[in-house]
């Protein structure tokens, strides 16, 4: 047998000049992870909708037992509130709101400078840009498309209103008909 393959020579002496270049197009792509995910939900949940709905189809309410509710938490009343305000009042006058407030002492507050980061323009700065604004309209139209509109193109049309305002009439008649409830 031979040591040399007579492909791997064929290999060797190719000339890769002669190749083209192309441009490589996936014409079958797989789906991602995530659309093979969202699929298997869908799918989930359309199983199971199926037999609930039937199940929907099918119910009849006479099969309900008769039940009575019973609270088990119910809103406190206006006593219960009364007696919490009392109580709360009576702490606050034994025991101060907030004890460090008592012996707060401002010379403890250093001193600052207050820098502003994004200032308002000034009125000087605010004319400046206003006669800029007004240069660059003198030179330039607002809107071109202003100028080159032709209103002979537009269609002619009748509006229905759908939904009219009450007359004066229907609005007072309206007003007596309240008043004699």
């Amino acid at each position: 047998m031979s040591n040399q393959c007579p492909v791997s020579k064929e290999v060797k002496t190719f000339k890769r000049s002669s190749l083209k270049r192309t441009e490589v197009q996936e014409k079958n792509p797989l789906p991602t992870t995530q659309v093979i995910d969202d699929e298997k939900i869908a799918i989930k949940e359309k199983s199971m909708k199926v037999p609930l709905n039937n199940e929907l189809e099918d119910f009849s309410p006479d099969k309900l037992k008769k039940t009575e509710t019973q609270e088990k938490n119910p809103l406190p009343t206006v006593d219960v509130i009364n007696d919490e305000k009392i109580a709360i009042k009576e702490k606050s006058m034994k025991v101060p709101l907030n004890s460090e407030l008592e012996e707060f002492s401002p010379n403890m507050l250093k001193k600052t400078e207050t820098h502003e980061k994004n200032p308002l323009p000034t009125v000087d700065v605010i004319k400046e840009e206003k006669i800029a604004i007004e240069e660059k309209c003198m030179k330039e139209p607002l809107n071109s498309e202003l100028e080159e509109f032709n209103a002979q193109k537009l269609k002619k049309t009748q509006t229905k209103e759908k939904n009219p305002l009450p007359t004066a009439k229907e609005i007072e008649a309206e007003k007596k008909a309240q008043k004699q409830k």
